[in-house]
């Protein structure tokens, strides 16, 4: 009896990782390119405020546009 019970245990287990041999997956993209497009600290504070300046105008035009309204 309990040779049986643990073949049929086996099997489960058998039939259950068969099935995930089987399964696709999608594949990871490349990452051997991150990093080497690293900003110096100089391109980081000149993006920074850039990125200040377009905000900035960003917020005043809507304004602009909700007064119009």
């Amino acid at each position: 009896m309990k040779a049986t019970f643990r073949l049929f245990i086996a099997l489960i287990c058998v039939a259950a990782l068969s099935g995930c041999g089987k399964t696709v997956y999608p594949r990871l993209s490349d990452l051997t390119g991150i990093g080497t497009g690293a900003l110096s600290p100089e391109q980081q504070q000149q993006a920074i405020s850039d990125l200040s300046k377009e905000q900035k105008n960003h917020g005043a035009e809507a304004v602009k546009e909700i007064e119009q309204r």
